[in-house]
C-alpha cells in the first residue's frame, strides 16, 4: 500500500516467487514434538480452504496473488475465501464445533483463547520449532497464541498493528505547538488538544481538535484501554479470575477520556460515528488529531484512496501515544493469526501454506499490501526503519504495546465493558461525569464481567 498497487504485485510476482523455497524448504529444524516438515513436493494435489476477513481494501485477491508462489512450488490448491468481520466469530465457532470447515482460518488475537478452548483446533507446538516459535515474536504477540491455564500453541501470529497518535502537522504548526513535546504524556495531549481549539480550519475546512468513534465501533475497548493502562489500572486481576475496570487507577483512565468529550475537545458528532467513518473524517480533513492504526499511514500513499483531502495527506504526522503518571505509555497491539482446525484432512498441505505465510519476506509484502506490520520480530524492525512515521508505529509496537489475558471468556468481557464504555462518552456528551458516576458505569460492567469469568468454559 506504500506504492502504487501494480508496482507492489509486480514485486510480490518476482519476490515471493525466488524466496519459496526459503519458505517452505526442508532445512528447518526439528519440530521438538514429532512433527517432521513436510516435502512440499509430496502435496501436490491436495486442497486448503483458507479463510480470510476484510484485510485491505482487495482481501481475496491480494491474498491469491501472496499464496500463488506457494501453489505453483507445492502443487497445493489454496481456496482463499472471504469471511465478514461481522460474521467471522459465529461462523468460526460454529465450525470449530461441527466439524465443518475450512483446513486454516484467520482470527483475531483476542479471539484465539475462545476458539482454542472449543476443542476443534490443532495444537500446533510440535510444529512451531519449525518457524522459529517464539524466538521469533514479541513476547506480547506470541502471547496471542496460548491460552490460560492450557498448555499447547494455538495459532500461529499472523500480521499485527498498535495504535498511536496521528496528526496534522499544519494543525500543529498554526497553533504555535512542537510535535516533538505535543504528546509526550496526558498532560501534553491535552494540553495541545486545547491549543487546537484556536484552529476553526484548515484548507479552507472547519476542523475540531480531536475525534474517536463510540458506541458503534467493534473495537471500542482497544481506544479506551490504553487510558486505563496509562492511569495504572487494567482489565482484570493478575490471576485473570475477576475485572478490575472499576478500580481507582481504571475509573481515573476513562474518566480522562469522557473529560475530553464533555469539554468539547473531542468531537461529540463523533460518537454517532463507527471507527472506518471517524477515520475517512480525520482523512478528509474535519479532524487535527485523531488515534489509529499503520494502515492509515499505508491509504496517504496510495492514490487511489479518494477520501483523502490533499492538505490531510501531504500533512499527515505520527507520535508514539502519551505517558501515562508513571513515565510510561500503553497501547493495544492486535492483529490476527492464524489457526488450524482438528478436522482437516490436509493437515501437512494447512501447515506447509501456514509456514509460508509465515515466512519474513512473505508476510512483508502481505502486511504491506494491508498497511499493517508484519507479526515476526525480523521484519518489524525492518519497517520501523522506513521513515519516521514508520518508527513512530515501531515504538508503539515494541515498547508500548499491550494485549489482554489470553482467556477463553476475553470476547464477552470486552463486549460488557464496551457497552459500559459506550455509555459513558454518550453521557458525557451532555456534561462533566464526577468520578462517582464513572465508578457506578464501570462497576456495572464489572459485576458482568465478573459473571462471565466465573462461567466454565470448554
Amino acid at each position: 500500500m506504500r506504492w502504487s498497487r501494480a508496482s507492489v504485485l509486480v514485486a510480490i510476482a518476482f519476490v515471493v516467487l525466488a524466496l519459496f523455497a526459503a519458505a517452505c524448504g526442508g532445512d528447518d529444524e526439528g519440530s521438538g514434538g514429532g512433527a517432521e516438515a513436510a516435502d512440499p513436493g509430496s502435496l501436490k494435489g491436495q486442497t486448503v480452504r483458507l479463510w480470510i476477513m476484510n484485510n485491505g481494501p482487495h482481501p481475496v485477491e491480494d491474498t491469491e496473488r501472496i499464496v500463488a508462489p506457494f501453489e505453483q512450488q507445492s502443487g497445493v490448491d489454496v481456496k482463499v475465501e472471504l469471511v465478514g468481520w461481522d460474521v467471522q466469530f459465529d461462523r468460526i465457532r460454529n465450525a470449530a464445533v461441527s466439524g465443518e470447515g475450512p483446513h486454516v482460518t484467520q482470527a483475531g488475537t483476542t479471539q484465539v483463547p475462545f476458539f482454542a478452548a472449543l476443542g476443534g483446533f490443532e495444537d500446533l507446538s510440535g510444529r512451531v520449532p519449525q518457524i522459529d516459535g517464539k524466538s521469533a515474536y514479541a513476547p506480547g504477540i506470541w502471547d496471542t497464541t496460548q491460552v490460560v491455564g492450557r498448555d499447547g500453541t494455538w495459532a500461529v501470529p499472523w500480521f499485527t498493528e498498535a495504535r498511536t497518535v496521528l496528526y496534522r502537522k499544519d494543525a500543529l504548526e498554526k497553533a504555535g505547538v512542537d510535535p516533538a513535546s505535543a504528546f509526550t504524556d496526558l498532560d501534553a495531549f491535552r494540553s495541545t488538544l486545547e491549543k487546537l481549539r484556536s484552529v476553526k480550519e484548515l484548507a479552507g475546512k472547519p476542523v475540531a481538535p480531536f475525534g474517536g468513534p463510540g458506541k458503534k465501533a467493534f473495537d471500542l475497548v482497544h481506544n479506551i484501554m490504553p487510558w486505563v493502562w496509562d492511569n495504572g489500572g487494567s482489565e482484570l486481576s493478575e490471576d485473570d479470575k475477576t475485572s478490575t475496570i472499576s478500580s481507582p487507577e481504571a475509573v481515573r483512565g476513562v474518566k480522562f477520556a469522557a473529560d475530553l468529550v464533555s469539554s468539547g475537545l473531542w468531537d461529540r458528532s463523533m460518537l454517532e460515528r463507527d471507527g472506518q467513518q471517524v477515520e475517512d473524517q480525520f482523512k478528509g480533513g474535519r479532524l487535527a488529531v485523531f488515534i489509529g492504526g499503520p494502515w492509515v499511514l499505508a491509504a496517504s500513499k496510495r492514490s487511489d484512496d479518494d477520501t483523502w483531502s490533499s492538505a490531510s495527506r501531504k500533512n499527515l504526522g505520527v507520535a508514539p501515544m502519551p505517558n501515562g503518571p508513571s513515565g510510561k505509555g500503553y497501547t493495544f497491539i492486535g492483529g490476527s493469526n492464524l489457526m488450524m482446525f482438528k478436522s482437516s484432512k490436509h493437515k501437512e498441505a494447512a501447515w506447509e501454506l501456514m509456514k509460508y505465510l509465515s515466512s519474513d519476506d512473505v508476510q512483508t509484502k502481505y502486511a504491506d499490501l494491508m498497511g499493517m506490520f508484519p507479526a515476526r520480530l525480523g521484519p518489524q524492525k525492518k519497517q520501523g526503519t522506513l521513515d519516521a512515521e514508520h518508527e513512530a508505529f515501531y515504538e508503539a509496537i515494541s515498547t508500548q504495546g499491550r494485549s489482554y489475558a489470553p482467556i477463553p471468556q476475553w470476547a464477552q468481557v470486552e463486549n460488557a465493558y464496551k457497552g459500559q464504555f459506550g455509555r459513558i462518552l454518550d453521557t458525557a456528551a451532555g456534561g462533566e461525569l464526577s468520578e462517582a458516576q464513572v465508578t457506578s458505569m464501570l462497576d456495572k460492567a464489572a459485576k458482568e464481567a465478573d459473571g462471565l469469568l466465573a462461567q466454565a468454559t470448554g
